[in-house]
């Protein structure tokens, strides 16, 4: 497959960026904890028939990090300032995981021209609970200590992936490994909290929408 490489200044950050097929586009965004190889499984069927613009979040893989708290907005308007510099004028498809359908959400309720339709799966919509937000923050401590040590990089693991996944499907659970031990600590740690201790219920931009969108 043909592949574009790009490197976009925005405000959270420069974000590596991939470009593959042709045809309408269609934006892709990963889960925190991993980065844009979450897609390769898909991106060959899927760039048959589409433009995919896969970008890597600040923080994560190859991406850099804003050196602030930045928010799940800043992300979404993070997206547009790709897609003018990539020249992708028309509306996008948007395909998002977890934190990548989080912004989505923003990006569908505040730019309706911009996104024909949004997908999201592994996203809730609600804010971390009082229990999430305790087991999330007890991660983070261990990370600052002891980085990707085998209690942090089985505990995202289990989070991320099914116990089936993990039982059946030892490339996913490799992919997640490698991702948690080669990340920038500080980084990931900076994104994780951002995005996901501060974020706040999306419900009301749910009721923005008006493109078709599966959740």
């Amino acid at each position: 497959m043909d592949e574009e490489r790009h490197v976009i200044d925005t405000p959270v950050g420069s974000l590596a960026v991939r470009v593959v097929g042709s045809g309408r586009p269609a934006v892709l965004w990963h889960s925190l904890f991993v980065d844009d190889r979450s897609w390769d499984r898909l991106v060959p069927k899927l760039s048959e028939s589409r433009r995919l613009v896969i970008i890597t979040g600040p923080g994560h893989g190859s991406s850099g990090d804003p050196g602030r708290r930045s928010s799940i907005e800043e992300c979404a308007d993070a997206a547009r300032l790709v897609l003018e510099r990539l020249g992708v004028a028309g509306p996008v498809d948007w395909v998002g995981n977890a934190w990548g359908g989080h912004i989505g959400v923003i990006f569908a309720a505040d730019q309706p021209e911009r996104c024909r339709s949004l997908v999201t799966f592994g996203t809730p919509v609600a804010a971390l609970t009082s229990r999430e937000r305790a087991r999330t923050y007890l991660l983070l401590v261990t990370h600052r200590l002891l980085g990707p040590c085998r209690a942090v990089v089985d505990g995202t693991t289990k989070v991320l992936l099914s116990a089936h996944t993990r039982a059946t499907d030892p490339d996913a659970v490799a992919l997640v490994h490698g991702c948690l031990r080669a990340a920038d600590r500080p980084m990931m740690r900076n994104a994780v909290v951002s995005m996901s201790l501060h974020r706040s219920d999306l419900t009301e931009q749910l009721r923005q929408i008006t493109g078709p969108s599966l959740l």
